[in-house]
């Protein structure tokens, strides 16, 4: 314990295992900021060791299929339930130009000798667009729903009197012996009339099927067929990390391929389309010069105690071996952060320390054959973008920063989708970086 937080060393600059940088000043180690560095799968979207190389040769296919089979099977949907709603009374092409789905981004494979573990992020648009709608109707139906029994009463007594003189008139007219030409009509009358009656009450009974069928799409017993299917490509175990997210453009991927889906429409145009998306993101404000100051006052701050733990993988070794029973987090609470009065202040302070939670800025491009015209359509290109993508750490702060595949910033998502329409093809960029 005390070798960790020894402090009487030579006056040197020295690069830890962690690739942290710290400068011994005074007896003081003044430690800098961590380099982001990204795991392999999230930079190449897969990470594998293996000495066979007959083994890897296949894997580029087989990563496409599997991507496929998983946006497939979060697009499924119930034929019965949505053919009595009157919205998505549609075809197969039509239902393929409807945003209200589950989008799913690219998985990121790592591979290890025994599973595979395939990391998902999720925008669930199709459960809040049901959401939204049941909580509209359980607004409305709360309004009217005093004196709502009484008036069904007193129609339904009104439908059966007036059925009971069109009997009369028409045995009459027609001298018709007996009742055996009206069955069934008073019961087909008082149907219709409940069928109107309760119309948004069935309907809200329609939207919990459909949001139940949701949601057991994640549910453990329906993604073990899932599973089960991919495991035979890879002959290992697969296992899901599924992230839901709350927004459809912390997602570069999410993002560009609910705009392409928009621009297969020939209603929309393309500049509305962008302006549009662009007008939803909410950019947090970064001032920074403050940014850059700050930087300064935390480098030579001498009352900061985490910087003066110099290996925290170590420090957690120890008190996992001194307390094997016991929870380790609460005992490091005690022992090493005694100024902590929660479990929410530590977990405050862990928030804050990590990289990329904020989006700074998005850059869309989309070039092809996007004019309105179906003959003689011609090639365009259009940018819009908000806010900027400079890394903050490089280009503000004057940190050094890690590229990507050796020209890629590690705070950039990236993607490239290509479509076609009945005009032509067309391609959509999207960038989108992170603080």
């Amino acid at each position: 314990m005390s070798n960790i937080f020894n402090n009487n060393r030579s006056n040197k600059a020295y690069i830890s295992t962690n690739n942290v940088i710290s400068f011994n000043n005074n007896n003081i180690n003044n430690i800098d900021y961590t380099r982001h560095f990204p795991p392999a799968n999230v930079e190449w979207s897969n990470s594998i060791y293996a000495y066979n190389k007959n083994s890897l040769r296949h894997l580029p296919f087989i990563d496409k299929m599997v991507i496929t089979l998983i946006k497939s099977y979060f697009n499924l949907f119930n034929i019965k339930h949505e053919k009595r709603i009157s919205s998505i009374k549609k075809g197969i092409k039509l239902r393929r130009l409807s945003i209200n789905r589950i989008f799913v981004s690219k998985a990121e494979l790592k591979h290890t000798s025994s599973k595979i573990i395939i990391t998902i992020f999720i925008y669930n648009r199709q459960k809040k667009y049901y959401l939204n709608k049941i909580n509209k109707i359980n607004s409305i139906v709360q309004l009217n729903n005093t004196n709502f029994l009484k008036k069904i009463k007193l129609e339904s007594l009104n439908i059966l009197e007036q059925v009971n003189k069109e009997k009369k008139l028409l045995v009459e007219i027609f001298e018709l012996k007996g009742s055996e030409y009206f069955n069934d009509y008073e019961e087909r009358l008082l149907e219709d009339f409940i069928k109107k009656a309760l119309e948004k009450e069935l309907l809200k009974v329609l939207y919990e099927n459909i949001l139940y069928f949701n949601k057991s799409k994640f549910e453990d017993t329906s993604l073990l067929k899932l599973k089960n299917l991919l495991s035979q490509y890879y002959n290992k175990k697969v296992e899901f990390n599924i992230v839901n997210l709350e927004y459809l453009y912390l997602n570069s991927d999410i993002l560009s391929e609910s705009i392409v889906i928009k621009l297969k429409k020939r209603s929309n145009k393309l500049l509305r389309v962008l302006k549009t998306s662009l007008n939803m993101i909410k950019l947090p404000f970064i001032n920074k010069l403050s940014v850059s100051n700050n930087l300064n006052k935390i480098k030579y701050d001498k009352t900061l105690s985490l910087n003066n733990i110099q290996n925290l993988n170590a420090l957690l070794q120890i008190f996992v071996k001194k307390y094997k029973n016991e929870n380790v987090f609460d005992k490091l609470l005690q022992d090493i952060f005694p100024f902590f009065s929660k479990k929410e202040d530590i977990q405050n302070v862990v928030l804050n320390c990590i990289k990329h939670k904020y989006i700074s800025g998005v850059r869309l491009e989309a070039t092809g054959r996007l004019t309105r015209r179906l003959t003689a359509a011609r090639s365009i290109f259009k940018l819009k973008y908000k806010g900027s993508l400079k890394n903050i750490d490089s280009s503000y702060k004057g940190l050094s920063s890690v590229l990507l595949r050796g020209h890629v910033k590690s705070n950039i998502q990236y993607t490239n989708i290509n479509s076609k329409t009945r005009n032509g093809s067309f391609g959509i960029k999207g960038w989108v970086s992170n603080v």
